[in-house]
């Protein structure tokens, strides 16, 4: 069975690299991945606090986010919350296709990470391998006592919950809602694309061997 070695092109495009092959363009259906199971939802506050430097940091961080994600062996997808949550894009490891997303953020309305936590929670409870979320955020949820049950019950079931915040976030908050305290990483106010990067950084690096 030939082997190779999964990579990104300059074009973001997802690619196998064999000994003495060219390199192949591969296909973002999950069905062709065997070994590829680190999946990682991007979380994204998009209330009204998150208006203008913010979310346009917010929009390159995830793209610097997936970028690295996806060279670690994780799919990753995108969710958004503000007075409701969305599910911007599915799990995948096409950085194009998740450029493309990432320009649906819209900065309004209120904080409502509870219901964020649950979308991810359902993609992700019936799936094998290692599964992580990571809340980039500036503030405090609509409800966080809910917000809080909901990511018990994924750290029960070995979700790992990190991360990204302000330092005008509610810090307390998030020192409960992470899987541990030292995956809250915690930055200035113009620093989320930095804050983004890093916590991406953090993420273990997974089996990128592909199999034919």
């Amino acid at each position: 069975m030939e082997k190779g070695i999964l990579s990104l092109n300059t074009k973001g495009e997802l690619i196998i690299k064999s000994q003495g092959v060219r390199e192949q363009p591969v296909s973002s259906d999950p069905a062709v991945f065997q070994g590829l199971r680190a999946v990682v939802y991007l979380l994204v506050d998009c209330s009204s606090s998150m208006c203008g430097e913010k979310i346009e940091q917010v929009k390159e961080g995830a793209l610097d986010f997936a970028k690295t994600s996806v060279r670690k062996g994780y799919r990753v997808g995108l969710i958004s919350f503000s007075d409701g949550a969305f599910l911007i894009c599915e799990l995948t490891a096409d950085v194009s296709s998740i450029a493309r997303q990432i320009n649906r953020f819209i900065a309004s309305g209120t904080t409502n990470l509870a219901d964020a936590l649950r979308i991810a929670s359902d993609r992700l409870l019936r799936r094998q391998g290692y599964r992580v979320v990571v809340v980039a955020t500036d503030g405090c949820p609509n409800d966080p006592n809910l917000a809080l049950q909901i990511a018990g019950k994924m750290k029960q079931d070995k979700i790992e919950i990190l991360a990204i915040s302000t330092d005008d976030a509610d810090q307390d908050f998030l020192s409960k809602l992470v899987s541990r305290k030292d995956l809250n990483l915690k930055v200035e106010r113009n620093e989320f694309r930095k804050g983004m990067d890093m916590m991406a950084s953090k993420l273990p690096v997974q089996s990128l061997e592909y199999k034919k």
